[in-house]
């Protein structure tokens, strides 16, 4: 009895639905699902590219973030940044600097193939010598930072070719976060 197996194509992971075989001949249902996987490194990559922020926060600050460090957390299974921090604001010309940490979900935004960042949470604020003055305005920014700046922000775009495939058409159904990067499960619209 021969067996038909799919296996990794151009760094595109394929799931066969089974094979069918017919009269010794080997043939395969059409995909139902498949998986693309995004390398940390990529994801960095984009974060870089795309994370130099600068906005005007909580009527004082004018923040500017940059140089983002991206890592994945698998138990969460949350995508993990630490970002260096400049703020501008009225009481000096000096800016005051630190960094900040973040942790995010991942969705989908289908409008602009998007593999986006969720429910961004500050993790880690830490501002060097911030003037008393300042003290509450700081305790403010981290959940700003996260509502403003961070949520459905995204981090990479998918390819159209890679929603479809052998005539198919492909929605993203879920993300795995692992050790090496993201996996995006891709379900075949029905």
């Amino acid at each position: 009895m021969r067996r038909c197996f799919s296996g990794r194509t151009m760094g595109v992971a394929w799931l066969m639905a089974g094979p069918v075989l017919f009269g010794g001949g080997c043939a395969q249902l059409p995909l139902q699902q498949r998986e693309i996987v995004i390398p940390a490194a990529r994801l960095n990559e984009a974060l870089a590219k795309r994370f130099t922020v600068e906005k005007k926060l909580l009527d004082i600050f004018s923040v500017k973030i940059g140089r983002p460090t991206l890592t994945t957390d698998v138990p969460a299974q949350r995508l993990r940044a630490q970002f260096e921090l400049s703020l501008l604001h009225p009481f000096s010309t000096r800016p005051l600097t630190g960094r900040a940490g973040i942790s995010g979900a991942l969705g989908y935004d289908a409008a602009s193939y998007s593999v986006t960042l969720l429910e961004p949470k500050i993790e880690t604020l830490k501002i060097d010598s911030v003037p008393t003055v300042l003290k509450d305005a700081i305790s403010r920014l981290s959940t700003a930072l996260g509502g403003e700046l961070l949520s459905s922000y995204p981090l990479v775009s998918l390819r159209e070719k890679d929603l479809t495939a052998f005539g198919r058409e492909y929605r993203v159904d879920r993300f795995e976060v692992l050790d090496e990067g993201v996996r995006v499960i891709l379900r075949a619209n029905e």
